[in-house]
């Protein structure tokens, strides 16, 4: 996606910094006077054309194009704020006190086209997929009897990819002789200088253009990098700790670890053997893949026997996740979210530009989808593809972008995916915990109280992702053999080879868990235990149904 920016005047020219913005389309190379020779009537001045769109020439001047004109390349791309990004990393980056920071409610696509503000009460009244098309069908140049997520040649909003987000867009022009420095869906923080185009300047050919691929300058301004970093996370509390601070965080893992479990453990119900799948859940990540396929590192966990949704827990645990997470959100699987939303981003040839897809996510973004709101219906041929699109994230962590004409391309994605639901989901996880009630009446106010100085857990669950992990060898590996080949022998058919690699995964973020760089012994029969106590619930409600 994206293109060529063409000259065009500019007027404000002031240093900016913005931290943590997605990529959403790669632009094409073009062309830039890195040093011009500029001739008056009696001498010559050398100038540059970088960091500018537009040569503000000393009056009786003008551009030699023949002599020693040097030329260089820049990168055209469309940034937007990142997707889903939750408010305490805002409040953090803009060094505001955790004694000042309000709770706000979570991404919920389905309650409200605007992020709610900290003291705004959710309404589930009104249909957001809905009002988020009625919102910008001033944008549109279709008539509403199109099918939903056609793409049209006019440009429409600021290509949010979620109904939730807010904040300012930008396009980068980033300076670099690489041809592709940056992936789509990479994650930047840029320095650089504004430009907003007046578009008096531009002859109409040019504006015309200019229009179709990006929103005016006064809305999106043109920002010419001078530094880009890509971030690997952005949690502004481990960018301010100190090497030993994260050191002796690390050297406290367990502890803290049992402290995050047990406050988890109150928005499940008091089920502890959830509180421990959703730890190991929310420390997942794809860290390598085999034969380019098989994403490795993912745990998609499917919790079903929820309370339906009459109930609050589905707001809760969403709150509890965007509490702990950088960046979340909440997707209510409605059958008309199925049939009218756009999950995978779509080409636009008119326009030349990539239209954002829900699906179209930063890495490590923690989606909850809620499938306690699912009734009965007929989905439409878009639902059929949203339904395969979030079934191919959630199995291979890939999502194919729609380029027309029956031309898709495949992205990698790093998604942890949280399915809860009253039964087993249609969509596959890894694993399945039917979620076990100890507390009858739940008080989810004094549940969502307890969200409060979680420095330490937001710190720690950063942190233990980015332990450098080895891989088990030795006796250990010899024992993990010996465990695998004695269980098929007495469990013949339950006991298979994905059998074997969940056990290591689980094992492996049990490790990390607790401040582990390699498996140990512990964390294996620690692994086998969950996993057997996992097997017998699962029996028990199988059998409980039978009887039913």
């Amino acid at each position: 996606g994206g293109g060529d920016v063409k000259r065009g005047g500019g007027d404000v020219i002031s240093p900016h910094q913005g931290t943590g913005d997605h990529v959403t389309q790669g632009g094409d190379d073009v062309i830039q006077g890195q040093d011009d020779v500029i001739q008056g009537q009696d001498d010559v001045i050398r100038g540059t054309g970088k960091y500018c769109d537009v040569l503000h020439l000393p009056e009786g001047y003008q551009i030699d194009w023949e002599e020693g004109l040097k030329r260089d390349s820049r990168l055209v791309y469309y940034c937007v704020p990142v997707p889903g990004r939750n408010s305490w990393t805002r409040a953090r980056a803009d060094n505001q006190s955790e004694r000042s920071e309000k709770q706000s409610a979570p991404n919920v696509v389905e309650l409200s086209r605007k992020r709610a503000a900290p003291d705004d009460t959710m309404d589930t009244s009104e249909d957001p997929v809905k009002k988020s098309r009625e919102d910008s069908s001033d944008n549109k140049d279709s008539s509403d009897n199109k099918e939903a997520g056609e793409v049209t040649s006019k440009f429409q909003g600021l290509n949010m990819v979620l109904p939730t987000d807010t904040g300012m867009c930008c396009v980068a022009l980033i300076y670099s002789s690489d041809p592709s420095p940056f992936k789509i869906n990479d994650i930047l923080e840029l320095t650089g200088i504004v430009e907003r185009i007046d578009p008096a300047s531009c002859d109409e050919g040019m504006e015309e253009e200019e229009a179709a691929r990006f929103p005016p300058s006064s809305l999106v301004p043109r920002l010419h990098c001078v530094k880009v970093r890509v971030c690997q996370n952005i949690n502004p509390l481990l960018h301010s700790m100190s090497l030993q601070d994260q050191q002796g965080l690390l050297a406290e893992a367990e502890q803290v670890r049992e402290e995050l479990v047990s406050l988890i453990r109150g928005f499940v119900l008091g089920d502890p053997l959830a509180a421990e799948y959703l730890l190991l859940h929310l420390l997942s990540q794809v860290y390598a893949r085999r034969d380019d396929v098989m994403a490795l590192g993912k745990f998609t966990v499917n919790l079903t026997k929820c309370p339906p949704k009459r109930s609050e827990f589905v707001v809760c645990l969403s709150q509890m996740m965007s509490s702990l997470c950088e960046t979340s959100f909440t997707l209510p699987l409605t059958i008309s979210n199925f049939n009218t939303s756009v999950m995978i981003p779509k080409k636009d040839y008119s326009a030349n530009r990539l239209v954002s897809g829900l699906l179209q996510l930063p890495k490590g973004i923690q989606i909850i989808l809620d499938e306690t709101v699912l009734e009965p219906g007929q989905l439409q041929p878009n639902g059929i593809e949203n339904l395969k699109s979030l079934g191919n994230l959630i199995s291979w962590q890939r999502l194919s972008y729609d380029f027309g004409f029956s031309y898709n391309i495949e992205f990698e994605c790093d998604a942890r995916v949280l399915i809860v639901g009253e039964g087993k989901s249609l969509l596959p996880s890894d694993v399945v915990l039917p979620l076990q009630q100890r507390v009858q009446s739940p008080d989810y106010p004094a549940l969502l109280s307890t969200l409060t100085h979680l420095d330490k857990f937001r710190s720690y669950l950063t942190l233990v992702r980015q332990i450098s992990y080895e891989e088990v060898e030795g006796q250990l590996q010899e024992k993990i053999e010996k465990d695998f080949v004695a269980e098929r022998k007495e469990h013949p058919k339950e006991v298979t080879g994905d059998t074997l690699h969940r056990l290591l995964v689980i094992a492996r973020l049990y490790g990390i868990s607790r401040g582990h760089v390699t498996l140990q012994l512990q964390d294996w029969e620690s692994a086998k235990s969950l996993e057997r106590d996992r097997a017998a619930r699962l029996a028990a409600h199988a059998h409980s149904e039978v009887f039913c």
